[in-house]
């Protein structure tokens, strides 16, 4: 089927799921005894099916996995399954165990997603080979995490039965999410303005590297960056590793849609740009798309949009992934 075809169908299908596919549960893992979870629904025919894992956002500390994103039923009739991964938050110390939830659960968390749809991928049609990872704000951090952390043991984690299988990502979206986390306050231009302060204690950036247990702020931890003794130079590290700008390389081949609004008072819209330079750089595939006039959130059109660029990105078959 020709792009422009696709996008006919595209533009007419109407978002949320309808009458639909059903929506499967399924546990990925077990921490402290409670389940960490993905909604899946698969579109009808025998597949394989390539698969949008999606991520939530709400800053780390907030949002629900069980709410599937809202291009779901034009993902289905595009021939794509869709599941929203589960990750843990800042903001449920006392649910995962009595440890204040820090990075780098989340990253672990959603590895573990991909790899269950990977390992679990036979018996629910879909395609281990043609995965895309696609997110939002904090989602979209986590998301181009996964692209650029593809299988580095020290950021896999251990998190559900299937560590022995890859958590690597064909192609990965990446909306308006954080990619330097001490830069946060410095990239906020007047207008629009910041509608948080990044360096605060209690700050969703701070808050990340596990602020409500050190009591460092990002701008403390920013501060003692050339500091050799405790706690910095493991603070600092833990803050450069939930930097999507400092995981970029030259292996990295996964490509990245990254798309910003230029109007964003949740994260500015110089964290996008930085990572488009750290790819250009290192020659790592990637689309960049800046809306002018959007905030922190996006209207259908530039939805519909992405998903077309993944649609026209992903691999026919496995075979075709092998080749390129």
């Amino acid at each position: 089927m020709n792009p422009t075809h696709w996008l006919l169908l595209l533009t007419s299908a109407v978002f949320g799921l309808g009458a639909g596919p059903p929506i499967e549960t399924h546990v990925v893992g077990t921490l402290d005894g409670q389940p960490l979870s993905l909604e899946l629904v698969v579109p009808e025919g025998p597949g394989p099916h390539p698969v949008i894992a999606w991520i939530h956002g709400g800053g780390w500390r907030g949002g629900n996995h069980k709410r599937l994103p809202g291009f779901t039923g034009a993902a289905l009739k595009a021939g794509f399954a869709v599941a929203s991964l589960d990750y843990r938050l800042t903001s449920e110390a006392g649910i995962w165990g009595r440890s204040q939830i820090s990075w780098p659960a989340q990253l672990h968390d959603c590895k573990a997603g991909i790899r269950w749809l990977r390992a679990n991928a036979e018996p629910r049609r879909l395609d281990p080979d043609r995965i895309a990872v696609w997110g939002a704000s904090a989602g979209g951090h986590l998301a181009a995490m996964i692209a650029l952390t593809a299988d580095q043991p020290e950021l896999e984690g251990d998190v559900g039965p299937h560590t022995d299988v890859s958590s690597r990502a064909t192609i990965a979206v990446d909306f308006y999410g954080p990619t330097d986390l001490m830069t946060m306050n410095e990239d906020v231009t007047t207008p629009p303005g910041s509608g948080i302060d990044h360096d605060a204690l209690n700050a969703p950036e701070s808050l990340l590297i596990g602020s409500g247990v050190h009591l460092r702020s990002m701008a403390d931890i920013r501060a003692h960056a050339d500091d050799p003794s405790p706690p910095w130079p493991d603070l600092l590290a833990r803050t450069r590793s939930a930097g999507p700008v400092h995981q970029v390389s030259d292996q990295d081949r996964t490509p990245l849609y990254i798309a910003h609004g230029e109007q964003d008072r949740l994260v500015p819209v110089e964290q996008s740009r930085r990572l488009e330079l750290a790819c250009r750089e290192h020659g790592v595939p990637h689309v960049c798309v800046w809306y002018a006039d959007a905030g922190h959130g996006f209207p259908p059109a530039a939805w519909l949009a992405a998903l077309e660029w993944v649609i026209r990105s992903m691999p026919e078959t496995t075979k075709d992934a092998d080749a390129s």
